[in-house]
């Protein structure tokens, strides 16, 4: 349950672990200070047998990396408006992430947060670090299944589309007319968490990508969190090759080469594997029976090898080649990553692809 203003308010006087080595002497909603500013309070705090210091201080219930570039600007125009050279800025939330914790130090903000993790600095006077407490407040985190399956197709949009969209409605109809499936709702929900991230901008007519390559690794990290949690059926034969993407093609079997066959097919490797994407092999031995193709089972010397998925974000804007169809740049940079020694090699020339970059001006 994510807590509000009061509750963090009253953990924070409550337990003094929290602060530690700090004291808090005195916190203060009233002051005339606080009301004139805006902020939440004026609190004091001292070490002990050492000095003490006063501070503006900022409650933040979610700290994401929008709400902290804001609370950072903020208390830097309060601190400014204010004029006491002696004030610091505190800003205290259930829990700072690493980034959000280099925008504050960045900004010369100190902060505390109810998990443990602190970083003070007064002037030369005083310094104190304490970091790497795991959050204890989960409802705070940002939301990492943004980046996976049908909710990562939102990501993976923007980067096809560097120039943005105007609309919720124009992305979901991109998604959806490209193999994947999503509704308006989905959209706005993920856009706005992208946004608290800064990663991307929404602005009166468009939304489009700030960090692109942000928002490809992000994803490239949920891929590889849904690797550990999914077990494919893999299905290795001895048949045609040919005839059983003939096969495929007439009774429209959803079907993507993908790996290194993939690679291969748009130029970037040299391989003698042939590797399918399917929806369902049951489906696809039904048509191979219906066509009098033989398909069989042969781990030592097939040489095709299909795997069955049926995630949206796979199937997501796959591509039509003279061989057939094939899984996109994104998706394959994904698979490149995690195939190694030689695929992280081809990932680096499709990262330069997805973003558009030209190698000889990096």
């Amino acid at each position: 349950m994510r807590l509000n203003e009061e509750e963090i308010i009253k953990e924070l006087l409550s337990n003094a672990g929290i602060c530690a080595p700090l004291k808090l002497i005195s916190f203060r909603t009233d002051d005339k200070v606080v009301r004139d500013c805006g902020a939440d309070a004026l609190a004091e705090f001292s070490i002990q047998d050492g000095p003490s210091f006063r501070a503006l201080i900022e409650i933040k219930p979610v700290a994401n990396p929008k709400t902290i570039m804001m609370s950072c600007q903020q208390l830097m125009q309060n601190l400014s408006a204010i004029g006491d050279n002696n004030l610091i800025a505190i800003l205290v939330a259930p829990y700072i992430a690493n980034q959000q914790s280099n925008m504050l130090a960045n900004a010369g903000i100190s902060w505390i947060d109810l998990s443990g993790n602190m970083l003070i600095r007064v002037g030369g006077q005083i310094y104190i670090q304490r970091t790497g407490n795991p959050n204890k407040y989960p409802d705070t985190a940002f939301i990492k299944q943004i980046f996976q399956g049908t909710s990562s197709l939102v990501a993976k949009t923007l980067l096809l589309r560097p120039d943005g969209f105007s609309s919720l409605a124009e992305i979901a109809e991109f998604i959806n007319s490209r193999g994947g499936a999503i509704t308006i709702s989905t959209v706005s929900k993920v856009l706005q968490s992208l946004e608290n991230a800064l990663l991307i901008r929404k602005d009166k007519s468009h939304f489009y990508a700030t960090e692109p390559e942000q928002l490809l690794e992000r994803l490239a990290d949920g891929y590889r969190n849904i690797l550990k949690k999914q077990l494919y059926r893999r299905f290795k034969c001895a048949v045609d090759e040919q005839r059983l993407f003939s096969v495929l093609s007439q009774n429209q079997e959803k079907y993507a080469a993908c790996g290194f066959y993939a690679a291969k097919i748009k130029g970037l490797a040299l391989t003698n594997e042939i590797i399918i994407l399917v929806k369902s092999i049951e489906d696809v031995k039904r048509a191979c029976g219906s066509a009098e193709l033989d398909i069989n089972i042969d781990e030592e010397y097939g040489q095709v090898v299909l795997i069955e998925i049926q995630d949206h974000s796979v199937w997501f804007n796959i591509e039509k080649h003279p061989y057939g169809n094939v899984i996109d740049d994104i998706q394959l940079y994904f698979e490149m990553l995690e195939s190694r020694p030689r695929g992280p090699k081809i990932a680096e020339q499709l990262k330069r692809r997805i973003l558009k970059k030209d190698s000889k001006n990096e």
